[in-house]
């Protein structure tokens, strides 16, 4: 028993001995019960509602009211200063401004009132099947609502639902996309993550520190190499969505490019804030997976939609880059969308990979200059 105490007591100090890997090993599980606790919920509510309604009369009124009050929907009215509703219902969808669009036949009124029955249109965003199936759901209580505060029957008001870009409602359709956004930042933390601090375990960090190279060029240099080997990937496992899988490419590769290109960079300047911050692989290689993993899948709209988020996650999710790109990536792929769509995204993902470049330089000039 002295000598397995012994080891015990040893094995115990070897942990305090690392209090980072400590630290992050305790931390998972209280951030993951966080996250999941309060993130979990296929509910929706104020869901972006485009409405086209060329009647004005009462029936529509009192039909607009009933979608914007119950607390599903929030509806805005296209024809307000657009001399094209419908085109701008198409370009907001596009752009992921809108996930439906109600619209109202020009007789809705005269038919309700003859009792002739009428049927309005329902346009929603299919690139996300779960959020798709739920808008019409919630469109069909929202009618019966409708229809028991006028009166009228239920044979007398129909809904023409049409479902944009993702018609046959595939969820790989969906799926696809985020899991390159998804692995995308995760292997481009990894990667760079693991590059300073396998230097700094080996020694050769101090040969690095006394060369004459700037610490700007020395974390740009370790930049390079990892957005090619990002790239690749992701080309990679686009091929694989497309021909394997089949999921269609219906926009400009080119414009993927260049957002790919500012996600990847956000990626490798976290891995190397990471890399220079960590004072070993492991303890790198845990806090890039964390950082990444975690956020990217449950707070980004990669399983479940901002809008059933807590309000507080809903604001943590503006912090993390992979809401940003898996809007283009999704929109690029699945809506043929174009760069002047995604104007906000692209300054979002230049700020976080200016930031965090900058970050890692003084981080690194820091840790030089201590060495020194």
């Amino acid at each position: 028993m002295r000598r397995i105490r012994a080891v015990v007591v040893k094995e115990f100090f070897h942990i305090l001995r690392d209090p980072a890997s400590l630290t992050i090993v305790f931390l998972m599980p209280v951030v993951m019960v966080f996250i999941f606790g309060f993130s979990i919920s296929y509910d929706l509510d104020r869901i972006p509602t485009g409405v086209i309604d060329p009647c004005q009369g009462e029936y529509a009124r009192t039909l607009v009211k009933t979608f914007a009050h119950n607390g599903y929907f929030e509806v805005q009215n296209l024809e307000t200063g657009s001399r094209d509703p419908f085109r701008l219902a198409e370009e907001r969808l596009r752009k992921g401004d809108l996930k439906a669009v109600l619209i109202l036949p020009a007789d809705f009124e005269r038919r309700l009132q003859q009792g002739l029955g009428t049927e309005i249109g329902l346009l929603i965003d299919g690139s996300d099947t779960n959020v798709a199936n739920l808008i019409h759901q919630y469109a069909d209580m929202v009618l019966l609502d409708f229809l028991g505060e006028t009166g009228n029957r239920r044979d007398d008001l129909r809904i023409g639902t049409k479902i944009h870009f993702n018609p046959e409602a595939k969820s790989t359709y969906f799926f696809i996309p985020g899991i390159i956004a998804i692995l995308l930042l995760m292997i481009s933390a990894l990667l760079t993550s693991l590059s300073i601090a396998r230097e700094n375990e080996s020694g050769s960090i101090d040969l690095i520190f006394i060369s004459p190279l700037k610490s700007t060029e020395i974390i740009l240099g370790k930049t390079v190499p990892y957005i090619l080997v990002a790239l690749m990937d992701g080309l990679l496992i686009l091929v694989f969505a497309r021909f394997i899988f089949g999921v269609p490419f219906r926009g400009d590769l080119l414009v993927l490019l260049a957002f790919s290109l500012l996600y990847i960079l956000t990626g490798l300047s976290l891995g190397i804030l990471i890399s220079a911050t960590a004072t070993s692989q492991r303890t790198a290689m845990f806090a890039a997976l964390l950082i990444t993993l975690l956020p990217s899948i449950m707070l980004s709209g990669f399983i479940f939609p901002l809008e059933s988020l807590a309000p507080v996650l809903r604001w943590i999710s503006r912090i993390v880059p992979a809401t940003y790109f898996l809007r283009v990536i999704r929109g690029v792929i699945l809506k043929g969308a174009g760069f002047h769509h995604f104007l906000f995204e692209a300054l979002a993902m230049a700020l976080f990979s200016t930031g965090l470049i900058v970050a890692s330089i003084w981080r690194f000039t820091r840790a030089r200059r201590r060495s020194t």
